[in-house]
C-alpha cells in the first residue's frame, strides 16, 4: 500500500506481514493511526541512525532508543565509514561537501510479537538505495532499537 508521510507528502510503500487486523483498517487507506506512528517513528529512528554514522549527529542522541549492545557496534561501524563521505557530495564551488536528503521509499515491517517488530526501510540517498534492517522491542515502558544494520 502506499502511505503519504511528512509534509512533503513523500509516497511510501509499506507491506506488512503478520500485523494488519481487520480491526486495523480504519485511517490511512487500510492503515491505522498506531500503525503509521510506529511506520513514522521507525524511519525517523533509522534516519537519525544514518546521520550519526555520516557525523551528522553526535552518537549522544542515540543514547535512549539504543541499547548498549546496539551502540558499541553502531560506534564501531562509525569509526570504519568515517573517512567515506556517505551519502555526501562535494559542493558547487567544490570547496565544501553537502549531506544529500533521505528519502525513504520503501518499509516492510514484520511484527514478532506485541512486544518486538522488526523491519526493513529502503532509503533513496542520491542515487542509490540504501537499506536498513532494525529491530525494535519494548523495554518497560519504551521502545529500544536492539538491532541496526545497513548495506
Amino acid at each position: 500500500m502506499q502511505v503519504p508521510l511528512g509534509l512533503g507528502n513523500i509516497n511510501l510503500t509499506v507491506r506488512t506481514v503478520n500485523f494488519v487486523r481487520p480491526a486495523d483498517a480504519a485511517g490511512h487507506k487500510g492503515l491505522s493511526g498506531d500503525l503509521k506512528r510506529i511506520l513514522v517513528n521507525l524511519c525517523a529512528l533509522a534516519s537519525r541512525v544514518f546521520d550519526v554514522l555520516r557525523g551528522r549527529l553526535p552518537m549522544k542522541s542515540l543514547d535512549r532508543v539504543l541499547n548498549r549492545v546496539c551502540m558499541e557496534r553502531l560506534a564501531v561501524l562509525a569509526r570504519l565509514m568515517r573517512d567515506q563521505h556517505l551519502g555526501m557530495v562535494r559542493t558547487a564551488d567544490h570547496v565544501g561537501m553537502a549531506y544529500l536528503p533521505l528519502i525513504p521509499k520503501l518499509v516492510e515491517l514484520y511484527c514478532v510479537d506485541r512486544d518486538r517488530y522488526e523491519t526493513t526501510i529502503g532509503f533513496l540517498v542520491g542515487e542509490r538505495t540504501v537499506l536498513t534492517n532494525l529491530i525494535v522491542a519494548r523495554s518497560g515502558s519504551r521502545w529500544v532499537c536492539v538491532r541496526f544494520d545497513m548495506g
